[in-house]
């Protein structure tokens, strides 16, 4: 769903208005509800429509834990995670610390 180079401009409040061709399907698909979270090798960040989030984190959970590499992985990804929806305006407000995590200001 979420393929090619958007250029997206952030306002001061920390709002990213969804591209257009966006915006139908991820209403179709999962009623505007999405989960963005950190990507832990990089400062970027990473989103998903909320079903596929939910079986994705299932998945991560499921990993085995007793080696610290994994449970640092799953403190990071799971505990950044951050449930999204879009707003009337086709628009999501990035809470502080994804943004701060991405070095996002007005460029996104």
């Amino acid at each position: 769903m979420f393929r090619g180079v958007h250029n997206i401009n952030m306002d001061a409040k920390g709002r990213m208005a969804m591209p257009t061709r966006l915006r139908e399907p991820l209403h179709a698909q999962c009623e505007g509800k999405i989960v963005v979270t950190i990507d832990n090798r990089s400062s970027c960040l990473v989103m998903f429509p909320l079903p596929e989030w939910e079986v994705l984190a299932a998945e991560i959970q499921a990993l085995p834990s007793i080696k610290p590499a994994v449970r640092r992985f799953q403190r990071l990804i799971l505990g950044y995670a951050t449930d999204l929806e879009l707003d009337g305006n086709g628009r999501i407000l990035l809470p502080p610390s994804l943004r701060e995590h991405a070095r996002l200001e007005k460029k996104v």
